[in-house]
């Protein structure tokens, strides 16, 4: 059975001393210390308490740049969705002003079904400005892997 409560945040960067840093591989944040212990287990990474956070407490550096989700809502920027590995610890969400907006309709249409199951990657974009200069860009995707669980 689904928790309701929102097990916890993904992210694809971090703040540190002020200055944001871009991730490769996905960061979660939760105040649940199982939350944590759980996606550690799944995704790779150790277990840290936040000391100065104003919301969640703890966080797990993944070593995973993508993640199997089933997606239960998509709408705006944002994504919620649980893990099919461990589906009873409840909902997670990411969001992201940079998503590409076809993925988000197509997952907003079915998102209602419970069993949108989909990748969620990060994925280094190389591009290069009107200058010339090569820029790296880890920009998230979530693609649909198969319409039922």
């Amino acid at each position: 059975m689904l928790n309701k409560k929102i097990a916890g945040y993904f992210h694809s960067g971090r703040s540190i001393n002020g200055q944001t840093e871009t991730l490769y591989e996905w960061r979660v944040t939760t105040d649940f210390l199982n939350v944590a212990q759980a996606i550690a287990r799944e995704l790779g990474g150790d277990v840290r308490a936040l000391e100065n956070s104003r919301h969640d407490r703890w966080e797990v550096l993944t070593g995973s740049p993508a993640v199997e989700v089933v997606v239960i809502q998509a709408g705006g920027g944002t994504v919620s969705f649980t893990l099919p590995m461990e589906p009873d610890i409840g909902a997670f969400s990411f969001s992201s002003n940079m998503w590409n907006r076809e993925q988000i309709s197509q997952l907003s249409a079915v998102g209602d079904s419970h069993s949108v199951r989909c990748e969620l990657r990060l994925r280094p974009v190389e591009f290069k400005t009107q200058t010339g200069l090569t820029v790296l860009y880890i920009l998230p995707s979530i693609e649909m892997v198969n319409s039922g669980v």
